[in-house]
């Protein structure tokens, strides 16, 4: 809804670069308009006849794809509509089912018009599975969450270039729900021998150190999104996360170099903890000198995984 109104001009210069004023073009010239939000508590309107249709949300990921890769999805019209009237500025939106990404999208676009939204997105979708007869999956894509990641990647693309503003935060991350990657303890009393011999090495072979990073970041309370740094040091690699509050190496053959390397990197406010895999070291005699140099140094949190 937008109405006349009159500002200051570096208020107007202000509200015109972040969205908050348009210029019309009318019968007679041109009219300047200006956003009216509701008052908080004010409820929306019950029918919103002027936000786009499925019509416009298949048009809008056509002009990304040039195929129509997605029924039906929604207008991002519409979601930015609801996110601007139901969010601050530095919330974060939370999408389950979100098909096509639409929802991301909307955000990037809302941050992009404005220098104080700050909006971030979080996206759920099951990966069903496409039909081979289906015009996505000619084009490679199998399930519904490849498109969304797809769709993402498109749209900052175009965002950045139709806005000029390459700072723009237009990554994101793609996370899948499995199992632990830390093998569990199921003993075989029939061949004890051989179990013990397994469970040497307790991480699970087809998983990538990535893949247990994340796994040690959610068990010890942090957010997925917390800062990570990968350094790589002697052709291996050591995980500053959150500006040095964590320090992982989850290499094998560790020997203190690697330690020594990993206690430069430590918060200059509270002592890190410090991470590694259970079978890391090159011998018990390395792991024992390393957790005494930990503790010299005043590193008292080590763990193993």
């Amino acid at each position: 809804m937008f109405f006349a109104k009159f500002c200051f001009q570096d208020r107007f210069y202000k509200d015109l670069e972040e969205g908050e004023i348009r210029f019309v073009k009318t019968e007679n010239g041109w009219s300047v308009q200006f956003k009216q939000r509701l008052p908080k508590g004010k409820k929306p309107r019950s029918i919103l006849d002027d936000k786009g249709n499925t019509s416009t949300g298949a048009e809008e990921v056509f002009s990304l794809f040039n195929r129509h890769v997605f029924s039906n999805p929604k207008p991002v019209e519409l979601i930015k509509y609801f996110i601007e009237f139901l969010t601050d500025d530095n919330d974060i939106v939370l999408d389950f089912f979100s098909g096509s990404a639409t929802t991301a999208h909307s955000v990037m676009l809302l941050n992009a018009k404005s220098t104080s939204r700050k909006n971030k997105f979080i996206l759920v979708q099951l990966p069903e599975l496409l039909q081979e007869n289906e015009e996505a999956y000619k084009l490679g894509y199998k399930n519904i969450c490849e498109i969304g990641k797809e769709r993402i990647r498109r749209a900052g693309d175009k965002i950045v270039e139709e806005t000029g503003k390459t700072d723009l935060d237009i990554g994101f991350k793609v996370f899948k729900l499995d199992s632990s990657n830390v093998k569990p303890w199921d003993p075989d009393f029939a061949n004890l021998e051989q179990t013990l011999f397994d469970l040497q090495d307790n991480i699970k072979q087809d998983r990538t150190k990535e893949d247990l990073l994340y796994e040690i970041l959610l068990k010890i309370g942090l957010p997925l999104t917390t800062p990570i740094e990968e350094i790589d040091y002697n052709g291996k690699t050591i995980y500053n996360v959150g500006f040095g509050s964590v320090l992982l190496c989850l290499e094998d053959e560790i020997d203190l170099d690697i330690v020594n390397e990993m206690m430069k990197r430590q918060s200059e406010h509270m002592p890190p903890k410090v991470i590694f895999k259970e079978t890391g070291f090159i011998n018990d005699s390395v792991k024992t000198n390393a957790i005494q140099t930990l503790k010299k140094n005043g590193i008292t949190d080590v763990r193993s995984v």
